[in-house]
């Protein structure tokens, strides 16, 4: 009777926690996303032929749609990297440093949602070193804005072969 009292509070545990994960892997825009990418792109504003500036821009669209030619790099996410992403893009966390801007960098990144047919229908972008996030989905649904989300964000990004350059540190 014990033993089976143990293993059912262990089954109880195993699936309590796991099921905590997969319920963060649902929050929209997962639960409709067929494909997740991760993504670089240039955040220079062309002035003329030779002056540029740094500044962060929108993410690359055309026509109102993102243009994916436009990205430096693009890398699809494994499905089981969705539960870790999810977690630091909706994670609120312990400490509730909102970040100022910084100085921007060259480089913007994106998290970028696919559909079925292929189409990104939502996407979330941030500058590193400026400390900056917007998103198509709205802003108050990322939480906060915090140092630890930009350095989870920045291992990430690393981890999956997109180098998050640190520009300013300290800033």
């Amino acid at each position: 009777m014990n033993r089976t009292l143990s293993v059912l509070i262990v089954f109880f545990i195993c699936n309590l926690v796991i099921g905590q994960s997969k319920r963060d892997a649902l929050n929209y825009p997962f639960t409709k996303a067929n494909s997740i990418m991760i993504a670089s792109f240039e955040n220079l504003q062309f002035v003329n032929d030779s002056l540029s500036i740094i500044e962060c821009r929108e993410i690359p669209k055309t026509n109102g749609k993102i243009n994916i030619g436009e990205f430096k790099q693009l890398v699809n996410l494994k499905k089981s990297e969705y539960p870790k992403i999810s977690d630091i893009i909706f994670s609120k966390s312990i400490e509730e440093n909102i970040i100022g801007k910084g100085k921007c960098s060259e480089t913007g990144y994106a998290i970028l949602f696919f559909d079925k047919a292929g189409n990104v229908f939502e996407y979330i972008q941030f500058c590193y070193n400026c400390k900056t996030f917007s998103s198509s989905f709205g802003k108050d649904k990322l939480k906060n804005d915090d140092y630890e989300k930009l350095d989870r964000l920045k291992d990430l990004f690393n981890d999956n072969g997109i180098p998050i350059k640190v520009y300013r540190e300290g800033y």
